[in-house]
Parts: structure tokens; sequence; C-alpha cells
């Protein structure tokens, strides 16, 4: 049987199975990897992307994934590079991404145990908390057999990523070179327990005021529309988690925004909720009353592929676990059966009111043309200048509260947020992944000043890539939410490490290749995003803010209310 390299051997496997990128810096213990590429990456479709930060490079894979759905592969040197790597990877167990992760170690010889070698750790003592399983690959016959169980663990149940740890002598070895094998069926996905999807559909059906909330898997797993029939069907108001916007658009008739009080009064007041792949954390007020409606009266149909989610917060009156498509399609077909569509609910004219004079108030308050500009104001027009289908990323901490309010969502896969573990630097990354994953759509970052330079050095990156993001940075030149936090506990607005020093974001990029711009005066808004996308370029759009109205946003109340769980 003819030989080759391992290293050779796992790029082929992961050519096979249909990877076109994979996200790593050039290390000597695995460039070998980097060879075969060179040799032979463009004729197998898969290249690599090389970031300027490995915990970049983890979240670009991040971002991949959102935009796409596919699962994303990122690879990191032994030590220091694997070191580098790992809040990227944290940021994707949190946030159930799936995700195959591979790091080098030094050769065997000097690791097991360590004999004082340079760059080595335990780096499967560190990677094994913050993923789904983490394997040490010490035969190199074992790489595509470690790599297939790596893909199908990162994608089961609750997704999330996997790591496999290769010694590089494993990986400079020879091994031969396996006969290609059929690639393994594909088992149905659950759809859940057919008695309890009947009795679903008989409780929904008898409800005077059901209603749908989403959580983020909906999107994660692509099962927008058959929420939106569900919807439809019952005539029923649907909610989201702040991750899980998009599972419906926000401009859909059915939609109740996520902050809004339109959506309180509907968690509130329904008799029934159909809670779809949610876990009911935090940001979704851990699904207690006032929020939500009491137990005793709101009764709970959860949905989740994991049972141990099932009611971990709220008790569920009727638990389903399944893969939600497979589970909606069959609760849509109970639901056919036992009559004609309803018409919408009588309070739905009443919740669009609300949600109408919310937005009346938001628009009275923050759509001012003040120097210096309000960041809703921005966000606005950020909203109305981009195409419905283009993809936006947030990242920072008030700013998104501003975007949550400013900017709907009328896409799936079009939103990318770390909802889950609020990891700020994030945003290019995730834009970047993002615009690689989907050349096709336009592709724009809304970023606070500080959220934007834990990662600024990847606007090299995108240059060299040729993925022309915009990026919109909402400069105060400050900590926001921290001086939010410290206003409250202070009780005065004297700020203690909250300040930056000055920074021109735009000359930083004009620097790096990028087109840059600055924005002061509302009139400037339009003209500079239409100069961003004109130049084809990375982009980078300066938005002087006023620090002040930064610091109280809007829904600040509703956050600092959640705490207690």
């Amino acid at each position: 049987m003819a030989e080759k390299v391992a290293g050779e051997l796992l790029m082929e496997s992961l050519a096979a199975r249909g990877v076109k990128t994979v996200f790593a810096i050039p290390d000597g213990t695995y460039n070998v990897c980097f060879k075969w590429a060179l040799e032979h990456g463009e004729a197998k479709g898969i290249k690599f992307v090389s970031p300027r930060h490995e915990a970049a490079g983890a979240h670009m894979a991040d971002g991949w994934f959102r935009a796409e759905g596919t699962p994303s592969v990122v690879m990191a040197g032994a030590g220091p590079g694997a070191a580098n790597l790992l809040s990227g990877v944290v940021t994707a167990h949190v946030e159930e991404i799936p995700m195959v992760v591979i790091t080098t170690q030094r050769r065997r010889a000097v690791i097991q145990p360590p004999k004082g070698a340079m760059q080595v750790f335990d780096q499967r003592a560190c990677f094994s908390p913050v993923a789904k399983a983490s394997f040490q690959v010490l035969d190199p016959g074992r790489i595509p057999e470690l790599l297939g169980k790596a893909f199908s663990i990162a994608q089961n149940g609750v997704p999330g990523p996997v790591h496999l740890d290769i010694p590089e002598d494993v990986l400079n070895s020879q091994v031969a070179a396996p006969e290609e094998a059929e690639p393994p069926g594909i088992s149905p996905l659950p759809e859940g327990d057919k008695e309890l999807i009947e009795k679903a559909a008989r409780i929904l059906w008898e409800a005077k005021t059901p209603m749908v909330h989403a959580g983020t898997a909906v999107v994660r797993c692509g099962a927008w529309d058959e929420l939106r029939e569900i919807a439809e069907y019952l005539g029923a108001p649907v909610t989201t988690s702040p991750g899980g916007r998009g599972a419906i658009p926000e401009d859909h008739p059915l939609c109740v925004p996520t902050v809004c009080i339109g959506a309180r009064v509907a968690l509130s007041q329904s008799d029934v909720c159909l809670a779809l792949g949610c876990r009911f954390g935090e940001l979704e007020f851990w699904g207690k009353p006032p929020l939500w409606g009491p137990p005793s009266s709101q009764k709970l149909i959860q949905i989740h592929i994991a049972p141990e989610r099932i009611g971990e917060n709220r008790p569920a009156h009727l638990a389903i676990v399944g893969h939600l498509k497979p589970a909606l399609r069959a609760l849509l077909r109970e639901l056919e059966a036992l009559g004609p569509p309803r018409p919408e609910q009588e309070r739905l004219s009443g919740l669009r009111k609300t949600v109408e004079q919310w937005r009346r108030d938001l628009e009275a308050t923050y759509l001012k043309d003040t120097v210096p500009l309000i960041p809703g104001r921005v966000i606005h027009e950020v909203r109305q200048f981009f195409p419905r289908d283009a993809v936006m990323v947030m990242d920072g901490g008030n700013t998104g509260l501003w975007c949550v309010h400013f900017h709907p969502v009328l896409e799936p896969r079009t939103f990318l947020w770390t909802s889950e573990f609020g990891h700020l630097g994030t945003g290019l990354p995730y834009a970047i992944g993002a615009k690689l994953a989907r050349p096709d759509k336009i592709v724009y970052l809304i970023s606070g000043d500080s959220a934007f330079g834990f990662n600024i050095q990847e606007l090299e990156t995108a240059v060299r890539l040729k993925t022309p993001v915009i990026c919109i940075v909402m400069v105060d030149g400050a900590w926001g939410m921290e001086k939010a936090s410290q206003k409250r506990i202070f009780g005065h607005e004297s700020f203690l490490n909250c300040d930056h020093g000055p920074m021109r974001y735009d000359e930083v990029a004009k620097a790096m290749g990028c087109f840059g711009a600055r924005v002061r005066e509302p009139h400037e808004i339009r003209p500079a995003l239409e100069e961003a996308m004109a130049s084809g370029l990375p982009s980078v759009i300066h938005v002087d803010v006023d620090p002040t109205a930064n610091v109280d946003p809007p829904g600040m109340d509703l956050w600092v209310g959640t705490h207690s769980a």
C-alpha cells in the first residue's frame, strides 16, 4: 500500500469532507499541511486563511458558520499558538458553534512527560473543558477516523467545538494511505415522540392566546421556514431571544421585536408558549414573571435537541426532545389534521399599535440631528442604507443596546453577535469570516470603539484577503457600558479607568490599506457609506458619538433588571 505524510492525509480528509477554508497562521509544526495546500489546495478546493492572531482565526471560523451554516475548521501551532486560540474556542463553546479545532504539539518524546522543551503545556487539559470532546492523535493512521468523529460530535446534539491535538512527529510521519471509503450514511434527524407532538398540537389548537418564542437554535439549524409556517397557521405572535433574531423577519406581521414593550405584553399574557431551541437564560429573563406569565397560568411546550436543556430555568408543561426542523414539520402536520389555519389573534392589532408607539417614542427621543451624534441616529440611517439581506455584525456593550432598538433584523443568518458570551472583539473577525463564507452578500459591522480595538489588526487581514467589509465604529472614547455600571454603583458621574486616549480609527484603517472616513454630523453619514461601498475596499467609518448619551442607552433599565436568577 502506498505511503504518504500524515499531514497530507489530514488535509485530504478535510477536503473529502467538503471543507473549503482552514483558518490558521503558518507554523513549523504543521507546515507540511501548508505544503500540501500550496501543491494541491486549488485543485482540491481548499485553502488556508491566515489571521493576525489565532483567537481572531477562531472567531472567523465562528462567523463562517453563522453566515453559511456548515462547520468550520481552525488550526494553531504548539504552545503559544494554541494558547492564543483558546479564547476564540471558549466563545464558540458557549455560543454552541460546531467547529473542528486542530492544534499541534511538540514531538512525543518531549511532551509526555515534559522534559523542558520550548512551547509545551498540557493543551488537552486546557481545551477539554471548553470543547465537546478532545482527542490526542498518537497514531497517524487514525487521522481520518478521529477527524470524522470530531465532525460528528461537533454537529450532533447541542453543537460545539471538538479538539484534536496532534504531536508534530505524528503529523510528519509516514502512513499507509487508506483506500477511499464511501461516506457514512446520514441518520434521519430525530423529530421527537409522536404522541407528545400530537398532544402539543392539541394544546396549541385549543389555546386562546398561544404564542411562539424562538431561540438561537432556530437560526443555527435552519428551521426558520418551519417556525413561520407554524406561527402563520396558528395566527400567533412570535418573539425571539436576542440571539435568535432573524428567525422571523422583524417586519413580519406576526413578529413582536425582542425588547419592545409589545414583546413583554406577549410574553406575559399568552396562555401557551411554544418555545423552540431556547434555554430561558439571562437575556430571556430566566423565563420568570413578571416578564413571562406564571407557570400556573401559562403552559410551556418546549422543543429542544438536548434533554438536559428541558426545564432548565422554567418547568415545561410538555417537553419534546428532537431536532427542530423535523419536529416542527410533524407538529404542523398534526395542526393541519385538526382544522384549517386560524385567523390572526385579535390581540395582534393591539400589539402592533404598541410596537408602533414604542418606535415613535424612540424616534422622537433619539432620532435628532444633534451634534455630537446620538448612536441611535447613526444606526437608524445605517439600517436604511443597506439592503435587507445584507449581513450585519454587532460588537460592543452599549452599542449593542442601540442596535437592538434601531436596527431590525429582516432575514435569517444576517445578524452575528455573541449573545451568550458577550465576547468583545469578535466583530471584525466575524465580519471577515462571514464575507469569506458569503462573498455574494454585503457584510458590515457596527461596533463600539472599545470592542473594535481588540482585533483592529485584522484590518490588514481583510485587505490581504480582499474582503470588503464595512466597519461603522461608534467612537465615544470610553468603555461606555462600564461607565453606565460605575454610574449605578458610584451614584455619580465621575468614572475610573473608563476613558481612552484620542484615536482616529479611520486613519489607522488608511494606514493598513483600507478606505477610511470620519463622520461628525448627520448629513455626513450617508455619503460616507456610499463612498465606502464605492471604494471596493475594507472600510472604517469613524463616527464621533455623544459620550454622555451613550452612558444611558435605551433598554439599559431592562438589562439591569435581569441579573437575578
